[in-house]
């Protein structure tokens, strides 16, 4: 009976990663910054790590799958299963010293599965986004003098997966160590194009960059919990994703549409003719994905408050730079509480509710313009418990701010509205009677 019923839910969890997969590769998003490096990367958590800020690294519960740090799935239930799923949608606003506009889509966030593997490990692997690219900018240049004119647009879509798959061991009753794998795969394209309004007999040229990314990168974590009965516990946690070097697939082209009158003069002595492209080429650039590290502590009492903070730092100097871009060393630091008032209270429904808020403040690892970007904001969100206190609906509500309108930049404000389900199951338990 336990047999048909795992193999059943093991192949409808094939199925449904399957079926995810494409959806996945939409990466709608919108930001101006994401024309540099990697483009955006993603926020870390889901749902319940979101609510509170981002914080995961000390948290050690068995009612979630907690992907952030590998430790933690030794805490999941030997009895338990989850399969986690959620959405997300952004609301963007931006601000330059003399302009604005507002953006608003939703995606499909993540897909996971966790489990223990008896008493004393634990294994989950899942989808989550690594990062994305999604912008479309006008620039105009204007001579009057001289009566020139020239826009400049540019475009841009894709971003990066992470296909994760992890297990722990709890080590005595109070030491967890991890491990995931984590595969990074995705396409970043670029576009940009050339257009001279007054000018009908100038050539109009185009370019695309395309980066493929396939790589590994492994992560170890580490979880120690001291639980003094149902007074007090306290929790730390740490992870260090190994540096990784790897190679780009840089497919880039340059295409210019020319008009039947005349050739096309580059100088005073090149010309080309219309049929002629500039330029095509295929090359490959190495990229170094840095060593991160990452602290969390925890505290609190037992089913009922939790309070906990971590701290990231990765230094991307060098990976990547172009024009008026640059990588740099990133830090952030994540605040976050949740409080269940009473989860045996045997009557009222708000009693069982998770209330969770937080609050975030990173700085980037683009230096743009010679400006490091700072993103930061608050957090809120509940879990919703479903029939049981281990199946829920959580919601999170993020707000926040990044960049700036000095530096010749563009001032950020964004509320995000993260939902996911966490469906809980029992498995291997022995019945008397079936």
């Amino acid at each position: 009976m336990q047999k048909e019923r795992f193999s059943s839910f093991f192949i409808s969890l094939v199925v449904v990663f399957i079926i995810s997969t494409p959806a996945f590769g939409q990466f709608n998003t919108y930001s101006p910054y994401t024309r540099f490096a990697l483009g955006d990367l993603s926020k870390p958590g889901i749902a319940q790590n979101l609510a509170m800020g981002g914080t995961g690294l000390a948290i050690h519960e068995g009612n979630r799958i907690n992907y952030l740090n590998p430790a933690a799935f030794s805490a999941l239930d030997s009895t338990s299963v989850y399969f986690d799923f959620g959405l997300n949608s952004y609301h963007n606003s931006y601000e330059t010293e003399n302009y604005s506009n507002t953006w608003w889509n939703m995606n499909l966030h993540h897909v996971a599965f966790g489990s223990a593997v008896g008493k004393k490990m634990g294994f989950s692997a899942g989808i989550i986004p690594y990062s994305s690219i999604g912008y479309n900018i006008k620039q105009e240049y204007n001579s009057y003098t001289h009566g020139m004119a020239m826009d400049t647009y540019f475009k841009g879509d894709g971003g990066t997966l992470n296909f994760y798959a992890g297990t722990s061991i709890k080590l005595w009753e109070r030491l967890s160590l991890g491990v995931t794998m984590n595969f990074l795969m995705g396409k970043l394209t670029r576009e940009k194009a050339v257009d001279f309004p007054m000018n009908s007999g100038y050539s109009d040229a185009t370019s695309t960059e395309e980066l493929n990314l396939r790589k590994p990168v492994f992560t170890l974590g580490l979880q120690y919990k001291e639980v003094y009965g149902d007074k007090f516990f306290f929790t730390i946690g740490g992870i260090y994703d190994f540096k990784a070097s790897t190679e780009l697939s840089n497919e880039y082209s340059v295409i210019n549409e020319f008009y039947p009158d005349d050739p096309v003069m580059i100088n005073d002595t090149v010309s080309i003719y219309p049929s002629y492209p500039i330029g095509e080429d295929t090359t490959s650039a190495t990229l170094n994905i840095p060593q991160k590290i990452g602290f969390g502590v925890a505290f609190g009492i037992p089913n009922k408050l939790t309070i906990t903070a971590d701290y990231y730092m990765q230094d991307w100097t060098g990976s990547m730079s172009g024009e008026n871009f640059a990588t740099t060393n990133a830090t952030s630091m994540h605040f976050g509480a949740e409080y269940v008032p009473d989860v045996k209270a045997i009557r009222g429904y708000h009693k069982y509710i998770s209330y969770r808020l937080g609050g975030y403040y990173s700085n980037s690892y683009l230096m743009v313009n010679e400006y490091q970007l700072k993103d930061y904001g608050i957090t809120f969100g509940v879990g919703l418990p479903v029939k049981t206190l281990k199946t829920s609906i959580n919601v999170a509500f993020t707000l926040g701010t990044r960049g700036t309108t000095e530096h010749n930049l563009v001032k950020e404000n964004y509320g995000i509205l993260t939902f996911n389900v966490t469906l809980h199951d029992l498995w291997f338990r022995k019945r008397r009677f079936d």
